[in-house]
C-alpha cells in the first residue's frame, strides 16, 4: 500500500508539471458548420400560456449505464398535463437525452457524426417508449408545444439527423413547430439555458453548433472513456460514480470512497485517479478560426483550478504515505475525512457558480423586466432570490442524486419540475417549483433540503 501510494504521489506531482507545460501549447482550431441550433428569442414565444421545465432527464439505452428509472413517472405527468385545459409548452431544459453512454457495437465510442447521433437518439427513443408515447398524447393537443433546449450530454441534437429522428419518432412532419430546439430561451419574463456553459468542465468554445473537428470538451471524454469504464468494476459503489455532481468532484469522491481497506474498492479508486491523470494529459484546448482570444478562454477556466486539487491531493496522499511508513498504519478515518471535506467544497463552488453566472446576467440592463433565470445541469434543485424581483431557478434532476457519499444517501425528492403562469396578459409569470408524486397523488412543493445535505451556503449575488 505505501509503494502504491508513493507512485501514485508522484504521478500527482508529475501531472502538475505536465500541465503547466501542456497549457503553453498551441490549442487545436475549429470552424463552425451548418449543423446548428440557434437561440429561441421573444418573437419566437407565445405569451401568457402555461409553461413546464423539466431538466437532466438523461434518458439512456435502458442498459447499465442507463441511470433513469422513471419511465412510469414521466409518462404519468405528461399524461396529466396533457389532460388539462388550455394550451401547454413543455420545455425540456438540457441534458433530456444521455448521449455519452450509450454504447452500440456498430457504432464507435467516439464517432461524432450524423449517422451516430441518430444511431444513438433510436437506441434511446426506443428503450423508452411510454414517455415517448406520451409525448406523442401530449402533442396531439394541437395547442401544445414542446422545446428542446440542448445540454453537454445531448449536444449531438445540433446535427440535424438527430433532429429528424425525434421528430419521426413523435409522428411530426419536419416543419412541424409544435417541437422546435434551441440553445437559449429568452421571453416572456423568463430567461433559460442548460447551465453547462457556467462550468468549467463542460464549457464549449463554440456550443452554438457542431465544429470540424468535432469538439470534446473535458467533461464528454470524462463520461466516455473513463465513467462508462469504471461502472464495470464489480464494486457497489462503482454504479454512483456519475450521480454525483459537478463532474470535477469526480476527483475527491475517488479519493474519499469508504472502505478504503478494502482491496475492490482501493483498484476503483485508483483506475479512477489514473483515467482522470491520463485525461488531463491529453486534454484538448480548442480555438475558433475566427477569434484568436478563445485560447485563453479556453483553458485557464479548467488547467488552473485543476492545477490546485492535483497538487493539494499529492499532499494528502504524501502524507498519509508518511504516516504509513512510521506507525504501519494507513490513516484511513483522517483521510477519508479530508477528501470528503474537498468533496463537499467542490460542489458547493459549483452550485454557487451558475448562481453568480446567472445573477451577472440578470444585472444585464437588456434583462431588466425578465424575472426567472432558469438553469439546470448541476443535478440540485434550487430557488435563490437575485433581488427583489428576480429569482434563480434549478429545476434539478429525474436521475437519483447521491448527497452523501459515505451513505450513498439519495435526494428525497425525485421528481422537480417548474410550472410557470400568467395571471393576466403581460404580467410577470407566476411560478411553482414542484415535485411530482404520481397519478393518484397531487404535486408537492419543492422544500429546501441543502442544509441536511451539507452546510448550509449563502449566495452573495
Amino acid at each position: 500500500m505505501l509503494s502504491a501510494l508513493r507512485s501514485l504521489s508522484l504521478a500527482l506531482v508529475g501531472t502538475c508539471v505536465a500541465l503547466i507545460i501542456r497549457r503553453r501549447l498551441h490549442p487545436v482550431r475549429i470552424r463552425p458548420t451548418n449543423e446548428t441550433t440557434p437561440p429561441i428569442v421573444p418573437d419566437d414565444i407565445r405569451p401568457g400560456i402555461r409553461r413546464l421545465v423539466l431538466s437532466d432527464l438523461h434518458l439512456g439505452a435502458g442498459d447499465r449505464l442507463d441511470d433513469f428509472t422513471a419511465n412510469a413517472e414521466l409518462t404519468a405527468l405528461l399524461h396529466h398535463y396533457a389532460a388539462e385545459p388550455g394550451p401547454t409548452e413543455l420545455i425540456l431544459a438540457g441534458d433530456t437525452f444521455e448521449f455519452l453512454q450509450v454504447c452500440l457495437p456498430d457504432v464507435p465510442d467516439l464517432e461524432w457524426s450524423p449517422r451516430a447521433a441518430a444511431r444513438r437518439l433510436e437506441t434511446i427513443l426506443q428503450a423508452h417508449s411510454e414517455p415517448v408515447a406520451a409525448l406523442r398524447s401530449f402533442l396531439a393537443q394541437r395547442e401544445n408545444q414542446v422545446t428542446v433546449i440542448i445540454g453537454n450530454h445531448d449536444f449531438e441534437l445540433h446535427y440535424a439527423s438527430a433532429k429528424q429522428t425525434l421528430r419521426q419518432a413523435l409522428g411530426l412532419a419536419s416543419d412541424d413547430p409544435r417541437l422546435r430546439f434551441g440553445v437559449q430561451y429568452e421571453g416572456d419574463g423568463i430567461f433559460l439555458v442548460h447551465g453547462n456553459q457556467f462550468d468549467r468542465w463542460n464549457r464549449f468554445v463554440h456550443f452554438d453548433g457542431i465544429c470540424e473537428p468535432f469538439e470534446v470538451v473535458f467533461g464528454t471524454r470524462l463520461i466516455r472513456e473513463a465513467i462508462n469504464l469504471l461502472e464495470d468494476e464489480p464494486v457497489e459503489v462503482a454504479t454512483l460514480i456519475d450521480n454525483v455532481k459537478p463532474l470535477s468532484a469526480i476527483f475527491w469522491y475517488a479519493l474519499s470512497l469508504p472502505t478504503l481497506r478494502n482491496r475492490a474498492t482501493r483498484r476503483l479508486a485508483a483506475r479512477g485517479l489514473v483515467l482522470l491523470i491520463n485525461l488531463l494529459l491529453r486534454n484538448t484546448a480548442y480555438v475558433l478560426d475566427d477569434d484568436p482570444r478563445q485560447h485563453t478562454l479556453s483553458q485557464r477556466p479548467l488547467w488552473k483550478p485543476m492545477y490546485h486539487q492535483v497538487a493539494l491531493a499529492a499532499t494528502l496522499l504524501g502524507r498519509a504515505a508518511g504516516v504509513r511508513q512510521q506507525s504501519g498504519v494507513f490513516p484511513e478515518a483522517a483521510f477519508q475525512r479530508a477528501a470528503e471535506r474537498e468533496l463537499r467544497r467542490s460542489v458547493r463552488a459549483f452550485g454557487s457558480t451558475s448562481v453568480r453566472s446567472m445573477a451577472r446576467i440578470a444585472r444585464d440592463p437588456r434583462h431588466r423586466s425578465t424575472s426567472l433565470f432558469i438553469c439546470g445541469h448541476t443535478h440540485l434543485a434550487q430557488i435563490v432570490a437575485l433581488n427583489e424581483r428576480q429569482t434563480y431557478i434549478n429545476t434539478g434532476t429525474w436521475t437519483d442524486v447521491i448527497v452523501d457519499v459515505v451513505t450513498s444517501q439519495r435526494q428525497q425528492q425525485r421528481f422537480p419540475y417548474l410550472e410557470i403562469t400568467y395571471p393576466a396578459p403581460g404580467s410577470p409569470p407566476d411560478w411553482r417549483l414542484l415535485v411530482w408524486r404520481g397519478a393518484s397523488d397531487s404535486p408537492s412543493p419543492w422544500r429546501d433540503e441543502r442544509p441536511s445535505m451539507l452546510e448550509k451556503v449563502e449566495y452573495p449575488v
